[in-house]
């Protein structure tokens, strides 16, 4: 039996995060390739300029490599992404305390309310916002996991909706072929969103 979470029960991959945690490498680079642009974001929309957004991110994933393993995502209320949201919201903080040492610079009304945002208890994006992307960056990373002819029988039809006999018939394979690629894909993927709900 399959139990549902509420959408901010778990907010990022649990196989990511602990292939992240046991020190695997291409883990690591997935979780900063889906989540980097995140933070990015968030900081951009916190008034940050763009060389300051990218100083955030890297502040942010350098702390949450130091950290990654006293992070509890069974702890109630306990969401990677309001976890996530905290250090980068303080690296922004550490941004705008920077930049406050710096000769002032011409910033008004915008870079005010921008920095409010950062007082902020959630993050400027909304939840949907944010594990869209999530989503959509983890299931392009995945396809570097296939042949490039499984992730098309598979994406013509799953996603794009085609029948697997049409698919079957325009790359030449037999229907059984194109219905064991889609089931192996989909199982790899199965297992890379859980948690992402």
């Amino acid at each position: 039996m399959t139990t549902r979470h509420a959408p901010d029960d778990c907010s990022t991959s649990l196989t990511l995060l602990q292939r992240a945690r046991d020190g695997n490498a291409d883990g690591w680079q997935q979780l900063v390739q889906v989540y980097g642009p995140t933070v990015y974001s968030w900081a951009r929309q916190c008034g940050c300029q763009e060389a300051d957004a990218a100083d955030v991110v890297q502040d942010t994933f350098a702390s949450v490599a130091n950290a990654l393993e006293d992070f509890d995502a069974q702890r109630t209320g306990a969401t990677f992404r309001g976890w996530l949201w905290t250090i980068a919201r303080n690296k922004v903080r550490d941004q705008a305390r920077n930049a406050s040492r710096q000769p002032p610079v011409v910033g008004g009304t915008d870079a005010n309310l921008a920095l409010q945002r950062v007082a902020q208890g959630q993050p400027p994006s909304s939840l949907e916002v944010d594990l869209s992307g999530a989503r959509r960056r983890l299931v392009k990373l995945m396809e570097q996991d296939f042949d490039p002819r499984s992730w098309r029988m598979f994406w013509e039809s799953t996603v794009i909706g085609r029948s697997p006999e049409d698919v079957a018939a325009e790359m030449e394979v037999s229907k059984w072929a194109v219905y064991k690629a889609r089931a192996r894909v989909l199982q790899r993927l199965k297992q890379r969103l859980e948690g992402l709900e």
